[in-house]
């Protein structure tokens, strides 16, 4: 009687398949979790942002007894530039942009309270309002 031979010197083609498909499959999850971390990052910026901000208004009016009209480096003396800019590098209220500074109550562009916003990602928008009301 001859004895079948059974072995192989390879890999069949399910086994190839099922290994691409775990590859694929780790591939995929780990790619999404990137995409999740760096817009949570961004996120974390714009809040990182937007408090500096407003700490830097709430000094403004410290000294001065009131808020501008408008936020820029001339009022906001010491701030870094680059915290008025949005991750697009959009300024704050500029067309399209996610930094918004909305002064309220205000006479001969000096104002008594404010409200400072940002969109985010992962979360609803990002809202600070001065201390002052």
């Amino acid at each position: 009687m001859k004895k079948l031979h059974t072995h192989s010197d390879g890999f069949t083609v399910i086994e190839l398949l099922v290994f691409i498909l775990i590859l694929v499959t780790i591939g995929v999850l780990g790619l999404s979790n990137i995409r999740t971390v760096r817009s949570q990052n961004r996120d974390t910026a714009s809040k990182t942002d937007i408090n500096a901000v407003f700490y830097q208004l709430e000094s403004f009016y410290e000294k001065n007894g009131y808020y501008p009209s408008t936020v820029d480096i001339a009022q906001l003396k010491g701030i870094d530039p680059e915290s008025l800019k949005d991750n697009n590098k959009l300024g704050i209220n500029q067309a399209g942009g996610a930094y918004t500074y909305k002064p309220l109550s205000c006479s001969e562009s000096k104002c008594r309270s404010f409200e400072l916003t940002t969109t985010l990602e992962k979360e609803a928008p990002f809202v600070k309002q001065s201390l002052n009301k």
